[in-house]
């Protein structure tokens, strides 16, 4: 992963359709003491939880070099949610791009590391939430920094594409 300029072809799920249509696994709810330990108290962000701890739909897939990438579509317990799956589409249409923008974002905050250590490991679609308590619908691409200690960074897009903030920490 030396150059940010990532070649469409090799990041191409040739059956995400199928994936995000029939092989999504509904993943184990949190159960209340999960919940409580979440320890949601900011206000504006506890009023409005049920969106924050949605149902969610999983699969673990190959992308160019990564093996076993975790897909995750926010849902209920019946089914993922259609405008999602229908985001998810359109976001691996173009995933070559959101990777290197995603890459690009993390090297201007952290010249130092080298972009051959990222490893993609979660792909999330669904609401979520911004420094500024802001919940929005969009995706995130969750990297792990493998270096002299490891660390994970979730670089955070809204719909359209745009990136919009990263949080990490060490693992």
């Amino acid at each position: 992963m030396d150059s940010l300029e990532l070649n469409k072809s090799k990041y191409i799920v040739s059956n995400i359709k199928e994936i995000l249509h029939k092989k999504l696994i509904l993943d184990k709810p949190l159960t209340k003491d999960e919940v409580k330990k979440l320890n949601l108290v900011n206000p504006p962000v506890y009023e409005n939880e049920k969106y924050l701890i949605q149902k969610r739909w999983c699969y673990s897939i190959n992308i160019g070099e990564w093996e076993d990438v975790d897909i995750i579509i926010q849902g209920n317990n019946e089914n993922p949610d259609v405008e999602i799956i229908e985001m998810a589409e359109k976001t691996f249409d173009e995933l070559h791009l959101h990777i290197s923008c995603a890459l690009k974002y993390l090297q201007k905050f952290f010249p130092n590391q080298e972009m051959k250590n990222y490893y993609l490991s979660t792909i999330c679609f669904g609401k979520m939430v911004n420094f500024d308590d802001y919940i929005f619908s969009g995706f995130s691409l969750a990297f792990i920094y493998d270096g002299h200690f490891e660390f994970q960074y979730k670089v955070k897009f809204k719909v359209d594409g745009w990136p919009i903030g990263f949080e990490g920490g060490p693992l």
